[in-house]
């Protein structure tokens, strides 16, 4: 048997995160009665009057700490980022504030470990971070999952040189390298997913030559 802010598990019975609990009571015979958001309804004998207690107590403490993450403002004020100032307005991925400044380090930990505590039992409905954004949103889901950001910056629309190779842009994350001493030597570099170039290499001097730039 566990029982604590997370879960609630009574073998043979039930096991299952209490966000899958709609509600419990107790029936005529002093039985738990636990109903599911699905709809479902399991009874529990047999359990005595301070676990029953324990578990209606320790519900009690989730719906709560659900409650405060509902509601929950921030403890700091956020950079001026289109007047961003509450939970709410940062629980969507927002590519147009792609380069916003980083969040003060005690934000992302406050927001982070309540997001831990709500959901740690739950990898999978943990929110999650895009490629190459720096977002609210991607920054504390990056937070929550032990993530770092992926750092392939921006290349200028213009032409670029490096070294042996006339390197330019031609599409998102599409660039053509040519040798300038043979215009018709040249290939296409993808710096999307997956990275690849036309001379079928991995990690080729085309390549690197793109993102040295």
């Amino acid at each position: 048997m566990k029982i604590n802010i997370n879960i609630l598990s009574i073998p043979p019975y039930i096991s299952t995160s209490w966000r899958n609990i709609q509600s419990l009571t107790t029936d005529q015979n002093k039985d738990l009665v636990v109903f599911l958001i699905t709809g479902e309804r399991i009874v529990i004998p047999n359990l005595d009057f301070e676990t029953i207690s324990n578990i209606f107590d320790t519900h009690e403490k989730f719906l709560e700490q659900k409650n405060k993450i509902i509601g929950f403002k921030l403890p700091i004020s956020l950079p001026e980022v289109d007047g961003l100032d509450s939970m709410n307005s940062i629980m969507q991925h927002n590519q147009s504030q792609s380069n916003a400044p980083d969040l003060p380090k005690e934000v992302i930990e406050k927001i982070s470990s309540i997001f831990k505590i709500m959901q740690i039992d739950d990898q999978e409905s943990l929110p999650k971070a895009e490629p190459h954004c720096n977002c609210f949103h991607c920054q504390i889901a990056r937070a929550i999952r032990g993530e770092s950001r992926e750092n392939i910056e921006e290349v200028s629309e213009e032409d670029l040189k490096f070294r042996d190779w006339e390197i330019k842009k031609t599409g998102k994350n599409l660039y053509i390298v040519t040798n300038p001493l043979n215009k018709d030597e040249y290939y296409n570099v993808f710096l999307g997913k997956p990275i690849g170039c036309t001379c079928g290499k991995k990690n080729c001097e085309h390549i690197k030559a793109v993102l040295k730039t």
